[in-house]
């Protein structure tokens, strides 16, 4: 198989490991590429790069068409305040960008598209119990969450009028190896905690900078992309791909000092309020259609995390 991966970031990188670990051909498609992040994550010369602007439709068109693409993971975006930093640049990187990929596959017949949404399109506000199925309740006003669920009623829109392949993953807060240009608080916050471990220093956890979140390993996330690209005829379109698990402040210090145990950690501020994300992401679907299962809890992921940013050091 081969596959297109736009933005060689976080997830897109891991995605790529993991592709090309099982013998696919996948070409990495960025603004921007970071050739030296993209060989600590992938390998060297693993991947072929193309350096072209999402919103170019011709440029990635003849990507496509060059590299004979079978399928295309739609990863590329700015995420959280990076958009409302500039909103009509945000936004219409967000939202073009899905139109070209949706385009561009429609045109040339690409055998799917699978989209990275995100758990942030669900309207935590009308959703009184969990787990949070895919068919909750979903909305939100912040120019980020606007642009998802643009994207998502897109990708829906051109499925239904076109009969496009598609599947849209919806991630929950994840972490792991990355360079954050995108704007990714929860990878770089998750990036500091680790670093405090390894440097071996007191810190503390502050509950403002470590609310409650269902945090999520960036080589799981591969996993679930991984499986959408695979899937025969997958029935429902739209999947959870967290770790099942709500962790506050507190849950965080607790296995700091397992894996540091001569560290002292503490978490201040209400340090055990789940806030908003007091529901985990219903993994049910995810596992019975695609064969999702994360493998990497909260330890495991740290203590992964943590090796390989010694190796970076």
């Amino acid at each position: 198989m081969t596959v297109l991966v736009t933005g060689a970031g976080l997830i897109g990188c891991h995605f790529a490991r993991r592709m090309v670990d099982a013998s696919n051909k996948v070409v990495l498609y960025d603004l921007s590429p970071r050739r030296e992040f993209i060989e600590s994550v992938v390998g060297k010369d693993r991947t072929e790069i193309v350096a072209a602007d999402l919103r170019d439709l011709p440029a990635l068109m003849n990507a496509l068409k060059q590299f004979h693409v079978d399928a295309l993971v739609h990863t590329a975006g700015l995420i959280g305040a990076r958009v409302a930093e500039n909103s009509y640049t945000g936004t219409t990187n967000n939202i073009l960008g899905t139109i070209h990929v949706l385009e561009a596959a429609r045109l040339l017949g690409l055998r799917r598209v699978v989209y990275v949404s995100t758990f942030g399109v669900y309207d935590r506000a009308k959703i009184k119990a969990g787990p949070i199925r895919e068919d909750a309740p979903i909305g939100g006003h912040n120019l980020y969450t606007t642009t998802k669920l643009c994207s998502e009623h897109l990708v829906h829109a051109y499925a239904h009028r076109y009969d496009l392949d598609t599947v849209i993953i919806r991630p929950g807060g994840v972490f792991g190896r990355g360079h954050y240009v995108g704007g990714s608080t929860v990878g770089m916050t998750m990036r500091d905690l680790a670093l405090n471990l390894i440097k071996g220093e007191p810190f503390t956890l502050d509950s403002k900078t470590y609310p409650g979140n269902e945090y999520v390993y960036a080589k799981d996330v591969a996993l679930a992309l991984d499986l959408a690209c695979k899937a025969q005829n997958p029935k429902q379109r739209i999947y959870n791909a967290g770790s099942g698990v709500v962790s506050a402040a507190a849950d965080l210090a607790r296995v700091a000092r397992e894996l540091a145990p001569r560290v002292e950690v503490k978490a201040v501020g209400n340090g055990s309020d789940l806030g908003d994300k007091e529901f985990p992401l219903d993994l049910g679907r995810s596992q019975a259609e695609l064969g999702y299962s994360p493998k990497f809890p909260l330890k495991l992921a740290l203590q992964d995390y943590m090796e390989e940013l010694r190796g970076e050091r």
